[in-house]
């Protein structure tokens, strides 16, 4: 589709590095720490990561994104270690003992129901050494939710003249939200939608609990503000013992 086409050219510019995403991301590693960037898209933060020696392995569904992380980590002369596979089959893919598995950019609601998350959360959490931890950032959907929150903020981009809207449509009876984007690029315009899955606080601590992280603490932002009702996001680092 001409729409993720569009989407893969000028996905650095739609999501650019942000520095206290990858501050966040990258505290408490040390060189030579195994770690699993899941949904990595063109492998920005997973190369960011290898530059540092830190042996980190981006993991993403769609396979162009990661020929142009690959190509992006040649030409800045680091030696990439990227995987096309679908986020629940981690397992297959890679033989675990990691330090950190993260997950940012809404990427788990795109499993569409809490059976899928927990099968995802159970083979993170087997993937993890003692010492290991896993991250999540996803929309605040108690937020969203509870104020009937029909879109998210537009993203322009103005050197390229881009703007990418997106939508949101409850589904109650579904209990899914369609979420419709529109992408702009120089007054052509392409569409997409899908489907996610509206994951709750509660429901992401509960099922964090019940597969065995020991110590769970959320967030507002990647500066480690406070997590409250009226967040964006909701990001939750989970240990898998107790420190």
């Amino acid at each position: 589709m001409r729409f993720y086409e569009i989407l893969e050219k000028h996905y650095d510019f739609i999501f650019p590095f942000q520095n206290s995403t990858y501050d966040f991301i990258r505290e408490g590693l040390n060189p030579q720490d195994k770690v699993l960037d899941v949904a990595c898209g063109t492998g920005t933060y997973t190369i960011a990561l290898r530059k540092e020696g830190i042996l980190s392995c981006g993991l993403d569904l769609e396979e162009s994104m990661i020929r142009i992380a690959e190509k992006k980590a040649e030409e800045q002369g680091i030696q990439g270690d990227f995987i096309v596979s679908n986020m629940l089959d981690m397992d297959l893919v890679h033989e675990g003992g990691l330090r950190r598995i993260f997950i940012i950019g809404n990427s788990l609601v795109h499993l569409n129901s809490l059976d899928q998350i927990k099968g995802f959360i159970t083979t993170a959490f087997s993937l993890l050494h003692d010492e290991g931890d896993l991250m999540i950032q996803i929309i605040n959907y108690d937020r969203i939710l509870k104020e009937n929150i029909d879109h998210l903020p537009t993203i322009h981009v103005p050197d390229i003249s881009l703007t990418f809207t997106r939508n949101y449509k409850y589904d109650a009876e579904a209990h899914l939200i369609d979420f419709s984007s529109q992408l702009n690029v120089h007054g052509e315009t392409e569409e997409a939608s899908v489907q996610l899955f509206p994951l709750k606080k509660e429901e992401l601590v509960h099922v964090l609990m019940e597969v065995g992280f020991e110590e769970i603490h959320l967030y507002g932002s990647f500066k480690k503000e406070p997590y409250t009702e009226s967040s964006t996001p909701l990001i939750v680092v989970a240990k898998k013992k107790l420190s």
